[in-house]
């Protein structure tokens, strides 16, 4: 049976039976593979969370009394008072609460509420 030893890379034992890879063209498909890596992370992760964070900044911004909230976690309550970072939901008959605009997680308007109200027959 034949044996097979290593010898080591194309060429190192003294024969030209390969051509070894030049170092310029090994430098230039690194910089190529980084390229398009740091392109994939930046259209698949930084692009969508850019989008979604001027999204958020413009629901905030357009926030006003009456428009009903929902908040990260699962509050629901009528706007009674915006402040410059806080704002005052009421969320029952005398339950009043002061959260951050950060922990809106969506809002539906005063108009829109009334109109899914009217459709369900509520």
């Amino acid at each position: 049976m034949p044996t097979i030893l290593y010898s080591g890379p194309p060429g190192a034992n003294g024969s030209p039976s390969g051509t070894a890879p030049t170092a310029g063209s090994s430098w230039l498909s690194m910089v190529f593979l980084l390229l398009v890596f740091f392109l994939m992370f930046y259209f698949l992760i930084i692009l969508p969370q850019r989008k979604k964070e001027k999204d958020f900044q413009r629901m905030i911004s357009a926030l006003r009394r009456g428009d009903i909230v929902v908040t990260v976690g699962g509050i629901v309550g009528k706007i009674i008072d915006i402040r410059k970072d806080t704002v005052k939901i009421k969320t029952a008959t005398a339950t009043e609460l002061e959260i951050t605009k950060r922990a809106i997680a969506n809002v539906m308007k005063e108009k829109e509420t009334k109109e899914k109200a009217e459709k369900t027959g509520e």
